[in-house]
């Protein structure tokens, strides 16, 4: 289907700190090096980073999961579509929030109490004659 090329990873474990009681071990694609100190001291910094993309990436995987399939080519169709995934991705997002706030939980948890299946369900049953 596509071009194959091999990926080189490295396992980084970086020292327990006051943000961590243990080590913890992260396998990466980034050139990462602790030969230095100064790579040491930057190690830490290009794995966050790495992380918080991870999440961003992962919301734009849910953000196709709202948007409706289109053949059309133009530019404007293609965004606005976009732009309505992401606004029922936010307000998704915000529900699963106020249903957490209103059950009280103060941990943020890593899995939604409304599964976007769930909330896709809701819309369709209540807006699907206006869709």
């Amino acid at each position: 289907m596509g071009l194959e090329r091999a990926v080189v990873t490295t396992l980084v474990g970086l020292p327990a700190d006051e943000g961590r009681e243990r080590p913890q071990a992260f396998i990466t694609s980034l050139d990462v090096d602790d030969e230095i100190g100064l790579d040491r001291r930057q190690t830490p910094r290009r794995i966050a980073r790495d992380t918080r993309r991870g999440g961003i990436e992962t919301a734009y995987k849910k953000i196709k999961e709202f948007a409706t399939w289109t053949t059309s080519k133009a530019f404007s169709v293609r965004l606005f579509h976009f732009g309505f995934a992401v606004l029922l991705y936010n307000m998704w997002v915000l529900l699963d929030f106020l249903v957490q706030v209103s059950l009280e939980i103060v941990d943020c948890r890593l899995t939604p109490r409304i599964t976007a299946g769930r909330f896709r369900a809701l819309l369709s049953r209540h807006f699907g004659t206006l869709i």
